[in-house]
């Protein structure tokens, strides 16, 4: 949007501040809630015109997210580290066997990987 319209919501919002004023405080009721609905819709445009194609700030995509899969053998240490999937939560059986002994795993944790960002050097 460019400065017209810019302009445009200006005038919208001022004469909506104008319609508030005069007929917002009047005696006759009617008037008076007729003035009050119009002079907000107006100054609602107005706003609506000014802030029109401000641009979104953007967002930094999410951090990854891993999970930790644990062998239920307790002779056995196998863990596996991988890309969370959609579904997945702490203790959760899984059906995929143990690639050491066969045995059951299960979910032990899902965790956020927090990017580190470099040291500033001291000059």
């Amino acid at each position: 949007m460019g400065i017209v319209s810019k302009l445009i919501g200006l005038a919208f919002a001022a004469v909506g501040v104008i319609i508030l004023m005069m007929f917002g405080s009047s005696p006759d009721p009617i008037l008076s809630t007729m003035g009050i609905f119009g002079g907000m819709i107006m100054l609602s445009i107005g706003f609506s015109l000014l802030t029109a194609g401000r641009s979104q700030k953007q967002r930094p995509p999410p951090p990854p997210t891993v999970t930790e899969i644990h062998c239920d053998n307790p002779d056995c240490d196998f863990k596996e580290i991988r890309n969370y999937e959609e579904g997945d939560y702490i203790l959760k059986p899984l059906e995929a066997k143990c690639p050491r002994c066969g045995s059951t795993m299960t979910i032990q944790g899902v965790y956020i990987v927090k990017e580190e960002e470099p040291a500033k050097s001291e000059i």
